[in-house]
């Protein structure tokens, strides 16, 4: 969620990742691919998710059934979520945040009440949905954003992970050019579950976090 984790010398796993390994566990649990916490603790050691492991071991050795072992680790994960966002909004507060179209509808939601947002949209085309409002505000055409990202304290992404490495859209990759912006710039990722054909990788100049 909001821990920093990914830059040019730095792929150490975020928060994030407790987050999808609990989407994966809903997911084996509703399908009935897992029947038992130990099966929940496999899953969990084999994705690489040391605190939720810990938690697993712990209530398989007190013979605690998969149902509540679930029902704990997700509050516990969720809890952490919503502390690690909070922690990372607060930070934002009253910074330039520059949104880099297309994003959640939600997201926006976020940051609205806390920076000085500004919509990016570096592909010319409609907003659509939620984002219909801000169209007239909207920053428009790949220059454009990238001229007014330079401005920006904070800019807002969507990304896929795998591994260590980010992929996003190759407009949104323009506008992330590091030598274009200011040193020191806050990025934030809202990480998508799939990769998209126009994705490119990136090395960021600065830290990314995750919300």
């Amino acid at each position: 969620m909001a821990e920093s984790s990914t830059s040019a010398s730095s792929s150490t796993p975020p928060a994030k990742d407790e987050v999808e390994l609990l989407e994966i566990l809903e997911l084996l649990v509703s399908t009935r691919k897992a029947r038992t916490t130990a099966d929940l603790l496999k899953y969990a050691t084999q994705y690489g998710a040391p605190q939720v492991e810990e938690r697993l071991r712990k209530l398989e050795a007190e013979n605690i059934p998969m149902d509540l072992a679930f029902d704990a680790i997700s509050v516990e994960v969720r809890i952490n979520a919503f502390k690690k966002n909070s922690a990372l909004l607060a930070s934002c507060r009253g910074q330039k945040a520059g949104l880099i179209l297309p994003l959640p509808p939600d997201l926006p939601k976020l940051f609205l009440p806390v920076a000085q947002v500004e919509f990016l949209l570096p592909e010319e085309g409609a907003l659509h949905g939620p984002f219909h409002e801000f169209a007239d505000n909207a920053i428009r055409g790949a220059r454009a954003c990238r001229a007014k990202a330079q401005e920006m304290q904070v800019l807002v992404f969507e990304a896929f992970r795998e591994g260590g490495q980010l992929f996003v859209d190759l407009a949104v990759a323009e506008v992330l050019e590091p030598k274009m912006l200011p040193a020191g710039i806050r990025l934030i990722a809202h990480l998508r579950p799939h990769r998209n054909p126009r994705d490119i990788a990136i090395e960021p100049a600065s830290p990314v976090s995750f919300i």
